[in-house]
């Protein structure tokens, strides 16, 4: 039997922090990526605005129209430090150990870190360290889903499908290591 086809809206939308691409599928985030910066930036000196408008929205379905405005204004609060948790709706897709693993990872308190072997023993798979990273990898939605406070137990930054730097900025960002030098 053929799965039904899904539609899925994509939208692209620059902040001061960078390009980012969302997808919804109806009034739900399915999907958040960092896709690119700036190099003429210095990563220090950039905050969004809490403040910023989202793009036009006029043609996008009412519902979802709703959501975009919301998720771009989260998400410009949370890159200026006004927001520590988002409220968004979002829809998570996965095999069940990436759903528990991102499921887990969304208890990470803003500011804090844990290692990728702690988030293996909370799922109940403590030898599960690389899959844990590899669900990781997958998360759909960067950045809303806190991956980038996941780090390696000798207390070094580890991997991030973003990208190391934008790891480290959001952790410097966050409070949770001093400045973007630690975790080297």
């Amino acid at each position: 039997m053929k799965k039904p086809e899904v539609d899925i809206l994509t939208i692209k939308h620059r902040n001061m922090w960078g390009e980012w691409t969302f997808k919804f599928e109806g009034n739900l985030l399915c999907g958040l990526r960092f896709t690119g910066a700036d190099e003429s930036i210095v990563p220090s000196t950039v905050r969004a605005c809490a403040y910023a408008k989202p793009d036009s929205d006029e043609a996008l379905p009412r519902a979802t129209a709703r959501v975009y405005n919301n998720v771009v204004r989260e998400l410009n609060q949370y890159l200026s430090g006004k927001l520590k948790k988002f409220s968004i709706p979002i829809k998570l897709s996965g095999t069940k150990f990436q759903m528990n693993v991102l499921e887990a990872i969304m208890d990470i308190p803003y500011g804090k870190t844990w290692t990728y072997k702690q988030v293996a023993e909370i799922i109940g798979h403590p030898n599960a360290v690389r899959a844990v990273g590899n669900a990781l990898h997958s998360n759909p939605l960067q950045v809303i889903i806190p991956c980038h406070r996941v780090v390696t137990s000798k207390g070094k930054i580890g991997g991030y499908a973003l990208g190391t730097d934008l790891k480290r900025r959001l952790l410097c960002m966050e409070g949770a290591i001093q400045n973007e030098l630690e975790l080297e």
